[in-house]
């Protein structure tokens, strides 16, 4: 029995992969148009939330959110989940009113046609270098200038499987102080065991 859901699961995960995919080139003349010719972060944002939706929807996940408070649209704020899968990213742009950019791996950045826009439209960090990580700190204060919100994942990553929370980078917090904005924490508790890495 375990073959058949080890099979079920290849199948919907694939089809996750061709959804976001086809989205993705059914999107890519408006990212094109608002990245390149006419540039506008919040338009990008909008984009991104609606291919995020509709990847979600039609792959029959349909988020739970228990809301601990109110947030308010149009504020900025730092949002810091925990980092336990590949979906994590589509799950929050989804689920939170606010526009916002991500801090990301700079290894995706490597992806033909998509690392492109990934690159422009986040701010990318090279966890390896220190020089590196820095600029990602002065890119995001500048982000939140914009007044846009940033979504850091306080881990730096995704932990092993047997993690289950591993410790926390600095960076956002320090990020929080210095620009004087809210951190709001996120827990994702389940998305490990639906999209496992």
């Amino acid at each position: 029995m375990k073959w058949l859901a080890y099979i079920l699961s290849l199948i919907w995960r694939l089809w996750f992969f061709i959804l976001f995919s086809l989205l993705f080139f059914l999107l890519i003349s408006p990212l094109f148009f608002f990245t390149i010719i006419c540039k506008n972060k919040k338009a990008i944002c909008l984009i991104t939330i609606i291919w995020s939706k509709a990847t979600l929807y039609g792959s029959f996940i349909f988020p739970s959110i228990v809301w601990e408070e109110k947030l308010d649209p149009n504020e900025n704020y730092i949002f810091c989940p925990n980092h336990v899968s590949t979906l994590d990213i589509p799950f929050i742009l989804a689920v939170i009113p606010n526009f916002l950019q991500f801090i990301g791996k700079s290894e995706i950045a490597n992806i033909p046609l998509f690392g492109y826009f990934y690159r422009k439209n986040s701010v990318i960090v090279d966890r390896n270098n220190l020089r590196h990580s820095y600029n990602a700190f002065l890119n995001s204060a500048k982000i939140l200038k914009l007044g846009l919100s940033m979504c850091i994942f306080p881990e730096g990553g995704i932990p092993s499987p047997e993690v289950l929370l591993r410790k926390f980078k600095n960076g956002p917090f320090k990020l929080a102080l210095e620009q004087n904005i809210k951190i709001v924490p996120i827990t994702i508790f389940d998305n490990k065991k639906l999209f496992p890495q």
